[in-house]
């Protein structure tokens, strides 16, 4: 016997997965100790971030207690100034005054004394021109307080202006004019250069910037003429609408990446911004070196502590593993016969290794029992292999007997259901054809009363009338009739079908009609659709030997996914409903009563076609129908039909007979009618009523016939042909007449309406045509070719 074989691996495959595992087991002892490293670094770096942000604030706001100190000396300045009493009755001294007290004020570049209309009226420089953009800021000032920077028109450099208004009675304006003290900004930036000296509490690294309101650039310790006058860049203007100190990580007007500490411009500021920019990179290199340091020693550890555990797991617990694998492997190669070597029985590993050798003997014992026990099962296997082969082959002569059986069953149905259809037309066109042949006998007969003539003609018209409708049921049924969809009114529907029940049904069946108002319209064939509730009120009357009630039901019903009416897609329906109170079905007779020819009528007195014309019409239409009954609790016929909500376009049907006489040939006229039908007798009949409305006919009994006829010039203005005949059938025989003579109207005639959707589009005959289904009388087939030979000529449609 084979024996169950262990899965043969390679040994570096064994190898490689144990030294995975060994490593994940180090790894995850070393992950603590890498991960709380990580932890200390980030929060040094964190906090390194932290006290950058601080001291950034905290130098703008020395450089800020700076510049306050140099707008309160401009404060003492004009202060000074406003003390003189020459400067304020502007006397012949005050320029004078003014200049002599600019001496003590290097930084400044000139002090003046302006009107409130703006004009200098004296200043400490004689030559100074009319200040261009002072003027408002001058009028505007109520206080002490900082300008704007300011470039001044005849020298060079740049200033900013101090205002402080006097506001008592004198020459200079009624308002006492406003002092202004012009601080020379290349000064300021010497001043600022000058702070970060040796010793101030000022960083040596950090770039200073004042700016005024706007966030122009006042003055800078480093490239100050290449800035000065300059705007931030965008990123740097929120520092201006600020209201507290707070620092930036922008790139600076330098293009340089910078942390900046700023104080805003306020008023208590005088309206000015101190800026201090740090290069973060290079106050933060120290501490990254650092971290870069220790993560290297931490990596350095964590390699020799690494590489240390890896050699002890080698000796003790991947070697030992190694030998007790190719020990399996030799019993997955069936030499029971291997043994593990004797190891330290303390260990965990020599402990395995005697439970695995203890292991081998039992399973080299079992082997040897399993391997007797295997020859008495092939034995026995055999033996149960014989029986089934005979087995199977008895079963399967048995499905084929069972085959030929039920092929000759379904043959013996098909007889059945071709006798039953044969007897149920047999006997409906038995009645027909009497009613016709003793008419015409009769009219033979009296042909001199003319009363009786118009009398019996009527009776044989009306049996002919009931052979078409039987035409129409088979054809239904069969599937093979065009349905005429339109949209029908259920509500107005049942209404007129109710009263014609009521009279019809007798007197002992009570006709009930319950429609919901407001329902839907659907979209049906008419005739068929009445035809459906007729039949299942005539079973519904049959089923009540003793009278009862038929009820007549319609609703709206919206049906889902999850509907269990078989068959029913989901959407808007019309559910409709016959019931009867009369005898009912069991189940056996439930379950077949939708087949075809299936009836528990007497012989002769049904088709057993009723409920399948229903069932086929119902699906037809989109819907479905289901039936509902049990012995003494009558029959309830539910049937379904889709909702729609456009508007159709009624049929109109005009009632045989009711045709005028406008159908026939006008006076003085005879058009030519070619009428072409294989068969004598129709051909004979069509002809006789066309004479006889004053057309001229030409008769041919077969499409080669018709053709000879027209190439030989017979000059005609219609054509009515047959559908169906041998040779050259009636499409082709309109074809090629309208090939011949372009525009010729056409009337198709058959009893046969499979082709009757392709004809109605045009997708056969191109020409003028009409589809008229046997059997036709000749009123509605003059009222046709009047129609088509009319000059407002009616389009091709199907009867």
């Amino acid at each position: 016997m084979r024996r169950r074989m262990l899965p043969d691996r390679s040994r570096g495959e064994l190898r490689m997965k144990l030294s995975t595992r060994i490593l994940l087991v180090i790894a995850i002892c070393l992950l603590p100790t890498i991960i709380l490293q990580l932890g200390f670094s980030w929060s040094q770096w964190s906090q390194r971030k932290t006290q950058l942000d601080t001291i950034a604030v905290r130098q703008a706001e020395l450089l800020s207690g700076t510049v306050m100190s140099i707008a309160e000396g401009a404060r003492i300045l004009l202060g000074a100034a406003a003390q003189y009493h020459q400067v304020r009755t502007l006397g012949a001294d005050c320029s004078a005054r003014l200049s002599a007290l600019r001496e003590y004020a290097p930084g400044y570049a000139f002090i003046a004394l302006l009107d409130d209309q703006g004009q200098v009226r004296c200043a400490s420089d004689p030559g100074l021109a009319q200040p261009q953009g002072w003027i408002e800021q001058a009028r505007a000032a109520q206080h002490f307080t900082a300008g704007r920077f300011s470039r001044l028109p005849d020298r060079a450099g740049a200033v900013l202006p101090f205002f402080l208004p006097l506001r008592t009675g004198s020459a200079a304006g009624a308002d006492g004019g406003t002092l202004v003290a012009a601080l020379d900004l290349d000064w300021l930036a010497r001043t600022l250069a000058g702070l970060k000296r040796e010793g101030s509490a000022l960083m040596a690294t950090g770039v200073l910037t004042v700016a005024d309101a706007g966030g122009v650039i006042l003055a800078r310790d480093v490239r100050h003429e290449e800035f000065l006058g300059a705007s931030f860049p965008p990123a740097a203007m929120p520092l201006v609408q600020a209201t507290q100190p707070g620092t930036l990580r922008i790139r600076s007007i330098d293009g340089t990446d910078r942390l900046v500490g700023y104080t805003p411009p306020t008023a208590a500021s005088h309206n000015l911004a101190a800026v201090v920019g740090f290069s973060e990179p290079e106050l933060m290199g120290d501490l990254e070196q650092g971290l870069l340091q220790g993560v290297l020693l931490l990596a350095g550890v964590s390699l020799a502590v690494f590489f240390f555990t890896r050699q002890v797991a080698l000796r003790f617990i991947e070697r030992p593993t190694r030998i007790l694998l190719a020990v399996a492997r030799r019993w997955g190669q069936g030499d029971l016969a291997a043994r593990a070597p004797a190891g330290d029985h303390r260990s965990e590993f020599g402990q395995i290794g005697a439970a695995w050798n203890t292991m081998a003997d039992q399973l080299q014992r079992r082997e040897e029992e399993l391997r007797d026990y295997a020859d008495v099962l092939e034995a026995r296997v055999a033996e149960r292999t014989r029986e089934l082969v005979r087995t199977n082959n008895r079963l399967t002569t048995e499905i084929e007997e069972r085959r030929q059986a039920e092929a000759a069953l379904l043959q013996a149905q098909k007889v059945q259901a071709v006798g039953q259809l044969a007897g149920g037309i047999a006997h409906d066109f038995n009645n027909v054809l009497q009613a016709v042949l003793g008419g015409t006998s009769l009219i033979r007969r009296r042909a001199g009363d003319t009363a009786a003539i118009r009398r019996l003609t009527d009776m044989v018209e009306e049996a002919a009338r009931r052979g078409e409708s039987i035409t129409r049921r088979l054809l239904a049924f069969s599937r093979r009739e065009e349905l005429r969809a339109t949209t029908l009114d259920i509500e107005q529907l049942l209404g007129g079908l109710r009263d014609v029940l009521a009279a019809t049904l007798g007197g002992r069946i009570r006709v009930v009609a319950e429609v919901t108002p407001g329902l839907p319209p659907v979209l049906a064939d008419r005739s068929q659709f009445e035809t459906v509730l007729l039949n299942l009120a005539t079973n519904a009357r049959d089923a009540m030997p003793e009278g009862g009630t038929l009820t007549l039901c319609a609703e709206a019903s919206r049906i889902g996914p999850d509907s269990t009416v078989a068959g029913l897609a989901p959407g808007d329906y019309v559910h409709l409903v016959v019931a009867d109170t009369g005898e009912g079905m069991d189940a056996a007779t439930l379950a077949q009563a939708t087949e075809p020819f299936f009836t528990t009528k007497p012989l002769g007195q049904g088709t057993g076609l009723g409920l399948a014309m229903a069932s086929s019409f119902a699906q037809g239409s989109g819907g479905a129908l289901a039936l509902d009954s049990e012995p003494g609790r009558g029959t309830r016929v539910s049937l379904w039909l889709p909702a729609t909500r456009l508007e159709g376009e009624a049929v109109t049907e005009t009632p045989l007979g009711s045709q005028s006489a406008a159908s026939t040939a006008a006076p003085g006229r005879r058009p030519r009618v070619l009428l072409v039908d294989d068969e004598p007798l129709v051909r004979t009949v069509l002809a006789g009523e066309l004479i006889d409305a004053g057309y001229e006919v030409v008769e041919a009994e077969d499409g080669g016939a018709a053709l000879a006829l027209l190439q030989k010039g017979e000059a005609i203005q219609l054509l009515v042909t047959d559908l169906a005949m041998p040779g050259l059938d009636g499409v082709g025989l309109i074809r090629e007449a309208q090939h011949r003579l372009p525009g010729l109207p056409a009337i198709i005639v058959t009893g046969y309406a499979g082709d009757a959707a392709n004809l109605a589009i045009g997708a056969v005959v191109g020409g003028p045509f009409a589809l008229m289904r046997k059997p036709i009388l000749g009123a509605r087939l003059l009222d046709q070719i009047a129609a088509l030979l009319s000059p407002a000529r009616q389009p091709a449609k199907v009867d």
